[in-house]
C-alpha cells in the first residue's frame, strides 16, 4: 500500500502546477475580452472628494449589472461633480469594467 501511495502521490502533484504560460498562450484572455459594461441608476450622493476625484453615491437597483441598491464610491472626470452637494438626488449612467464604477453622466433630479 506504501508503494501505490508513493508512486501516485508524485502523479498527482506534477499534475497541479501552473496554468500553461508558453508563448502564444494568454492565461486571462476571457478577462482581457470582456468589455466594459454600462449602468444606469438614481440615486443620493452621500460623499464627494475633489482631491480624489470620487463620489459616492447610495442608490437603488441597477438592473443592467444585477446589482442591488447599495452604496458605493464612483470614479468621476473633472467637472462632473461641480454643482452637486450631499444629499441631492441624482440620476445617473456609469461605466463597469469589473474593477472600477466611472461616472458617465451625472444630473441633479
Amino acid at each position: 500500500m506504501k508503494k501505490i501511495i508513493s508512486i501516485a502521490l508524485p502523479l498527482m502533484l506534477a499534475g497541479c502546477g501552473n496554468p500553461d504560460t508558453s508563448p502564444g498562450t494568454n492565461v486571462h484572455a476571457a478577462e482581457a475580452q470582456t468589455e466594459p459594461k454600462i449602468g444606469n441608476g438614481e440615486g443620493t450622493v452621500t460623499a464627494i472628494d475633489a482631491s480624489t476625484g470620487k463620489i459616492t453615491l447610495s442608490h437603488g437597483p441597477v438592473t443592467e449589472l444585477q446589482w442591488p441598491a447599495m452604496t458605493m464610491g464612483f470614479s468621476a472626470k473633472d467637472g462632473q461633480t461641480g454643482g452637486l452637494k450631499v444629499g441631492d438626488r441624482v440620476k445617473f449612467s456609469f461605466r463597469w469594467d469589473g474593477k472600477t464604477a466611472e461616472i458617465e453622466s451625472i444630473e441633479r433630479k
